[in-house]
């Protein structure tokens, strides 16, 4: 009853879409073949958050008003309402979930801030050694490189579109062409 008299986030929609095409393009083969990043669930989630920071990052670049500041909440949301479900197939219990749950959003804001920090001081590669591929012992440098290039391709793809575009539901991480 109470979720009735909630507010309901106006880009929800819009959010769940973009949610969706950040999803499908982090499951393509390309990341795990040609990239390195581990075909694992960290590797995948890591791989989803990069995707999802790289939307809400390029969203910011159009400053902070309520419009950005709406659409990546309900961004943030729409990742992790679907994290709980697939925890939940995955077979965690409802007692397990908070404590999974918590842990990804903590891995999720860590996340931001080091990309954040390291692209503003041109050191990607390193934020994706210590957090993309933070559970192999000896990433592929040049894989490395390679993904630290795509990241960076992705954003520039995604600054090239108009914002109320995202704000609509509609994304694109690569060229069209």
């Amino acid at each position: 009853m109470l979720a009735l008299l909630k507010k309901k986030n106006p880009y929800g929609q819009a959010a769940h879409q973009v949610y969706a095409a950040a999803l499908e393009h982090a499951r393509s083969a390309a990341f795990y073949e040609e990239y390195g990043v581990p075909d694992s669930f960290d590797g995948r989630f890591d791989l989803l958050l990069l995707h999802v920071f790289l939307v809400m990052h390029r969203m910011l670049g159009e400053g902070g008003s309520k419009e950005v500041e709406g659409f990546n909440q309900a961004l943030f949301d729409a990742v992790f309402a679907d994290m709980d479900q697939t925890l939940r197939e995955m077979g965690i219990g409802d007692m397990g979930i908070p404590k999974h749950m918590r842990k990804m959003m903590k891995g999720f804001n860590g996340r931001v801030h080091a990309y954040e920090e390291a692209l503003t001081q041109g050191r990607l590669a390193g934020a994706l050694r210590k957090n993309l591929y933070g559970t192999l012992e000896h990433p592929d440098e040049g894989k490395l490189a390679k993904m630290e290039a795509k990241a960076l391709e992705m954003l520039e793809v995604l600054r090239a579109q108009s914002a109320g575009d995202i704000l609509g539901g509609a994304v694109c991480f690569e060229e069209k062409g």
